[in-house]
């Protein structure tokens, strides 16, 4: 089994990994003792996990252990990073120089973006919630997912940094740098999760990456290009190849995912989410995706005019005339949007039922509805929300031919018709027909 190294952990996070069967040692660096220790790695070790959480501690290894390091993933090791609450130089007075990094503060630690469907991927969507110290750690903007030649920064030639997760400005927060036949990953720091990650790591994820840190026998030199005959270089180079393919397509498929999450997905979550103007917005180019010959945003019609906008949305079901001959003359629907972390208000259904007498006495036109639309409960998950409308505000709906209806189900419907389960025409004739509470059949 594979020599590894821990350094910098504590005796009950060594024996933890040690009580799961790895072939372990212990090491420490001193930087709280203000030594400079050598520190060794085992002849046989091929896998160095070190926590750097120094704080502004000056001393430390030699930069000689860095050459060793570098010798180490030269000939296909590992050496696993986190990065919690230390410098620079406490990384690479171990590790040995990274090119052009940069550790900048980044203040909402757990919010971060990571590349989907990378093997590295489970440590994040697993232990997210446990990081307490992300560092930014390159100046590369946007690089998600992105292989990155780093022989356009600086030598060494053979040097390549693939990004793993972003933080909410977009700069790198963990990364896989591949140096010779193996690489170092940088990770955020997740605290006594540390561990547990390190567990998962070793048991999972590192023998997916690479197989070879895991054969047996204490000889990992005979790996490295100074003993491997051609044959078995050339299979190392189409695995290599074949890595490198995968992580082409997963960052391809990874843009495509962020582009569509940032368009059309990220507007109807609004649905879910947004409350007032931003609410209003979402909901009327909700109801414009559904087709309606004219849907009419009260406030935008309205702008030139000093009156109170009671409603905020009209929708339209003739494809004639101006808006002024359709409020006058055609079906018309009023549609209020209203929002909240708890129920309806008492008095919503009773506006909503106020503006439509309002408006048909204004415009003189009967042949009105109204909707009321509401992102109640809007801090709790959707699919755990109650029905925010009492009993007695969906019978006076009903018997005043007006509807009700979430936001959530807005969302679904739209989500079904884009599933081919429903069509536009049928969601408009329901949304036309029913009254009171209004759910959608599909």
């Amino acid at each position: 089994m594979a020599k590894i190294m821990l350094v910098d952990f504590s005796d009950s996070d060594y024996h933890h990994i040690l009580d799961r069967n790895f072939e372990v040692e212990a090491g420490e660096t001193h930087w709280d003792k203000g030594e400079t220790p050598s520190l060794e790695p085992p002849g046989d070790c091929r896998v160095v996990l070190y926590q750097a959480n120094q704080g502004e501690s000056e001393s430390g290894p030699y930069a000689a252990n860095g050459e060793r390091l570098e010798k180490l993933v030269g000939r296909g090791g590992a050496v696993v990073c986190f990065i919690g609450n230390c410098r620079e130089h406490h990384l690479t007075s171990l590790v040995g120089q990274i090119p052009h990094l940069r550790f900048q503060e980044n203040k909402l630690p757990d919010k971060i973006y990571e590349i989907a469907g990378s093997p590295f991927s489970p440590i994040f969507t697993t232990f997210r919630p446990f990081i307490s110290h992300a560092a930014e750690l390159f100046p590369t903007h946007n690089s998600l997912g992105k292989s990155i030649d780093l022989k356009e920064w600086d030598p060494p030639a053979d040097a390549r940094l693939e990004v793993l997760a972003e933080s909410f400005k977009n700069y790198p927060v963990s990364a896989v740098l591949r140096r010779g036949e193996g690489f170092y990953l940088l990770l955020p720091w997740f605290g006594e999760k540390n561990v547990e990650v390190a567990e998962l790591l070793l048991g999972q994820i590192l023998p997916q990456v690479s197989p070879r840190l895991f054969q047996a026998g204490g000889s990992g030199w005979l790996d490295s290009q100074d003993f491997i005959f051609p044959g078995l270089r050339e299979v190392y180079g189409q695995i290599e190849k074949e890595n490198e393919r995968h992580r082409q397509n997963l960052a391809s498929l990874e843009l495509k995912l962020q582009e569509l999450k940032a368009g059309e997905q990220a507007a109807f979550n609004k649905l879910l989410t947004a409350r007032g103007p931003e609410l209003q917005e979402a909901v009327v180019r909700a109801l414009r995706y559904l087709d309606y010959p004219k849907v009419v945003n009260v406030d935008e019609y309205w702008k030139h005019v000093i009156r109170a906008k009671e409603e905020d949305a009209w929708l339209m079901d003739g494809s004639g005339g101006s808006v002024e001959e359709m409020i006058r003359g055609g079906h018309l629907t009023l549609v209020a949007i209203r929002s909240g972390e708890g129920g309806a208000a008492d008095d919503d259904g009773l506006l909503l039922q106020r503006y439509k007498g309002r408006r048909m006495q204004e415009f003189n036109n009967t042949k009105m509805q109204a909707v009321l639309i509401g992102n109640y409960f809007s801090a709790a998950d959707p699919k755990l929300r109650e029905v925010p409308f009492t009993e007695s505000q969906v019978t006076e709906a009903a018997q005043d031919g007006n509807g009700l209806l979430t936001t959530y189900d807005l969302f679904k419907v739209i989500k079904a018709e884009k599933e081919n389960k429903i069509t536009k025409e049928a969601i408009r004739e329901q949304l036309r027909n029913r009254t009171g509470l209004i759910t959608f059949e599909y």
